[in-house]
């Protein structure tokens, strides 16, 4: 009877074990199931953000920019996610100044703290590639715009646009047609005389990038315009600057073209007319808005 009795409990238990191995391999089952839906359904958000990025209007990139930061909070180990997130507040910002929009130092404030965030974790997740380094120093840049060159020397983020600038120029400074070798120009440039301006080493890197920048890069405006003007401020390469802005005048940006105009205005040089540029004098064509 004893016996009997305690093979009914040994089978009993082998039925419990069994029916727990079973539970266990279902619930492995759901949840995998889940992560693998969850995972498809991020990778079809990455497209849909990537086609509101590329549409490039201020109401579709802002979409953008939220469809990115929803797929960082799903999968916090999406690289892609997080450093096209950054690129998107650094297009946003970009548009606000280019086009001055009214409200744009509210825009430049709120996007470019955005992306100096998810630019950090796209750092923190793979820190050997070049965008999060690269986009994390632009969004500093947009979030002077808004907040002021104090704010960013206040809040101790100069250092670190420069630490992530150089990195990003070490990892790779072909990076989008040698963009970011002119941010290192930039930098040196609109710091304040006491915070680390150094107009010499900011002419350096505009001429290294003048040197290697493709001639239809679509940042050749803006260049054109640093270099040039700051090569009249230092009084050195007068000819070269004057055709450099002279060139930008003609080009396919009106902010960039007004502002090659500015310059020229300022120093009292002549520039192309209206009808002159109709009639065929190009210049470098800008990046989009």
């Amino acid at each position: 009877m004893t016996e009997s009795k305690n093979a009914g409990i040994s089978i009993a238990l082998q039925k419990g074990t069994f029916m727990s191995k079973a539970l266990f391999v279902c619930l492995i089952l759901v949840f995998g199931f889940i992560s693998l839906s969850s995972a498809a359904e991020c990778r079809d958000a990455l497209v849909r953000a990537e086609r509101l990025y590329d549409k490039g209007t201020l109401d579709s990139l802002k979409q953008s920019v939220e469809l990115y930061g929803q797929i960082a909070e799903k999968m916090p180990d999406s690289y892609q996610a997080a450093w096209k997130g950054a690129r998107s507040s650094r297009r946003i910002t970009r548009m606000a100044v280019i086009r001055e929009l009214s409200d744009m130092e509210q825009i430049c404030a709120a996007y470019g703290k955005q992306g100096m965030e998810m630019a950090e974790k796209a750092i923190a997740i793979n820190p050997g590639a070049v965008e999060g380094h690269f986009y994390y120093a632009v969004n500093v840049g947009g979030y002077a715009k808004g907040a002021s060159i104090w704010a960013i020397i206040k809040e101790g983020l100069k250092d670190k646009a420069q630490k992530h600038l150089k990195k990003a120029y070490e990892i790779d400074k072909t990076y989008n047609d040698f963009v970011l070798v002119m941010h290192m120009g930039l930098y040196y440039e609109v710091l304040p005389w006491f915070a680390g301006q150094d107009k010499e080493k900011a002419l350096e890197h505009y001429r290294e990038a003048l040197r290697l920048m493709p001639e239809d890069a679509g940042y050749r405006p803006q260049l054109h315009v640093l270099a040039g003007k700051l090569m009249l401020d230092q009084g050195v390469e007068v000819d070269r600057a004057m055709h450099l802005l002279r060139q930008t005048a003609a080009c396919g940006s009106s902010y960039f073209s007004g502002k090659a105009r500015e310059v020229l205005s300022e120093y009292g040089k002549p520039f192309p007319k209206t009808a002159e540029i109709r009639r065929g004098s190009k210049g470098p064509v800008a990046v989009p808005d």
